[in-house]
């Protein structure tokens, strides 16, 4: 079998008027393409390659057990229509529970638009439907039905709620302490540690990446006998990156998240994401979490208070200290508010030791637990 492909793509490349970041990805060529040497036809084709095939259908039949509860996903530029003649031939689908997939009707196949219609409503009725796919867009039909919201009626908040400050309580600010979990997970033992180790028992919620939920388990499941755990997204990313991708994939970012941690038995009810923008919010809403945005953060993110080398990184670690009490200090000094700690910042686990000193004993504020924030 001879495979049309290409794998490179240059800047402006214009198929039918649009700009197109990919060439063949299909066994399938109109007669143009086949012949042009020289342009490639529509779509640039370039290069022809001899690839190895397997029988699809004999295969699953093969290696899967008609008890098995199969997923099968079919997403292959137009060569659906024989694999599934094939299946529908072999009788194959009595193997398959569930079908996601997508017709691609515009290769140029071999086959009449009526031969392609007679094929789809031949497995339509095989396997009474198809559920639609498109790996582009990180989407499928039945997304929302499958990773329905599963957060507890009497969660405190309201869906999709922003949390940004925590109420003066019998006439007192409050500040509540939030841990952002990094990837670094001995950086990060060694910071809850050290503030668990506090001659006073400190409340924190921890946020963790989807990623480390899976990666650690063990660990994540110890934290949450003490703490609330709460979810960040799948995965770091750079600064200012995550918020702004398209919806469908800030969406599978979080659903991960919340699925990892389900994975190990735990339930999201609350996220700190990076940055957050309408995109974010309208998924969170969907998702019925309660989005938390720090009231002041170390280390701090806002543009005007970075940390450079002229006014913090230039210094000793120890003399660094009291520069990033004042930071802090100056955050939460009016008002009070949530302060979270980044893991996987070094200076995290050294500030902590003095910082719980100056919060129960100088701030003059009172130290709760984050969902006092919320009620």
């Amino acid at each position: 079998m001879t495979a049309y492909n290409e794998g490179v793509w240059f800047p402006g490349k214009i198929n039918s008027g649009r700009d197109m970041q990919w060439g063949g990805g299909s066994l399938f060529v109109s007669e143009k393409e086949g012949v042009d040497k020289l342009d490639g036809g529509k779509r640039k084709l370039s290069r022809h390659d001899v690839i190895p095939t397997v029988d699809l259908s004999q295969w699953i039949q093969r290696n899967v057990n008609k008890e098995d509860y199969v997923i099968f996903k079919l997403d292959v530029e137009g060569a659906e229509y024989g694999i599934l003649r094939k299946m529908l031939t072999d009788g194959t689908f009595a193997w398959i529970d569930k079908f996601y997939g997508e017709y691609h009707s515009w290769q140029p196949t071999g086959e009449t638009a009526e031969e392609k219609k007679r094929l789809t409503d031949a497995v339509a009725k095989d396997l009474r439907h198809i559920i639609t796919w498109s790996a582009e867009t990180k989407e499928f039909k039945d997304f929302d039905i499958v990773n329905l919201p599963t957060i507890p009626d009497n969660t405190p908040g309201s869906e999709g709620q922003t949390i940004n400050s925590c109420d003066v309580i019998n006439d007192k600010t409050v500040v509540s302490i939030v841990i952002e979990v990094g990837m670094n997970a001995k950086r990060a033992r060694k910071l809850i540690a050290t503030i668990e180790a506090y001659h006073i028992d400190v409340p924190l919620t921890l946020f963790v990446y989807g990623d480390f939920a899976e990666e650690f388990p063990d660990l994540v499941k110890e934290w949450s006998k003490r703490y609330e755990i709460g979810i960040r997204f799948d995965g770091p990313m750079s600064s200012g990156h995550w918020e702004i991708q398209y919806q469908n994939a800030i969406r599978f970012s979080i659903v991960s998240a919340e699925r990892r941690l389900s994975d190990i038995g735990l339930q999201a009810r609350y996220i700190l994401p990076p940055g957050v923008n309408k995109v974010v919010s309208d998924v969170v809403t969907k998702r019925k979490l309660r989005l938390i945005q720090p009231t002041t953060t170390f280390p701090p993110q806002a543009a005007s208070a970075n940390l450079t080398s002229e006014n913090y990184h230039n210094f000793r670690d120890v003399e660094r200290v009291p520069k990033a009490l004042k930071m802090i200090h100056d955050g939460l000094a009016k008002s009070g508010g949530i302060l979270s700690l980044d893991s996987d910042f070094p200076d995290s686990y050294m500030v902590s030791v003095f910082l719980l000193d100056y919060l129960y004993q100088t701030s003059g504020h009172g130290i709760v637990d984050f969902l006092k924030c919320i009620q």
